[in-house]
């Protein structure tokens, strides 16, 4: 009777292992969201939100600091946010008061991007952003995806950015 437990039990916890490690093998390594929002500011106002990196902690309540690298001209920096790792950003692309590509990592690993796509509109701008993940360990893919932290996170920024500079 004690073999046959201890098998339950060894198979039991061989599942809790490998069961998480196997869906996430089912789950797409690249994940994105696109969100299409309007923000009742002027195209300028909104433009210099997101491409003013020193000044992000003013109105992202998540920030609590960004550190600037001088060693490639001001195109990378590092967000440490009020809770979590840091983040390094770089900018990849910038067209002015147009698109802002950022490329996301954390530690040497790329961990995806954040694409924003501004035009004045009657109203105020409407900005398109696009976030993409890249997730190679599986259960990370798994325990992302069960909580949502790319829509999360880019829901968070959105709804900072609206607060912040809507009816400027």
């Amino acid at each position: 009777m004690e073999s046959i437990l201890s098998w339950v039990l060894i198979g039991a916890g061989f599942i809790l292992v490998l069961l998480p490690f196997l869906l996430g093998l089912m789950i797409p390594s690249h994940q994105q969201a696109t969100r299409v929002e309007l923000i009742r500011a002027p195209l300028d106002t909104v433009w210099e939100a997101i491409s003013e990196l020193s000044r992000q902690t003013e109105w992202r309540t998540d920030l609590k600091s960004v550190q600037l690298k001088d060693d490639d001209d001001g195109m990378r920096w590092i967000e440490i946010p009020a809770r979590g790792g840091k983040v390094t950003l770089r900018k990849v692309k910038e067209v002015e008061k147009k698109e802002l590509l950022l490329q996301m990592e954390r530690g040497s690993t790329v961990q995806g991007t954040r694409l924003a796509i501004l035009s004045a509109v009657p109203g105020g701008t409407r900005i398109t952003f696009t976030e993409t993940s890249e997730l190679k360990n599986p259960v990370k893919r798994l325990f992302a995806q069960l909580g949502g932290k790319l829509d999360r996170r880019l829901n968070q920024y959105i709804a900072q950015l609206k607060q912040a500079h809507s009816n400027d």
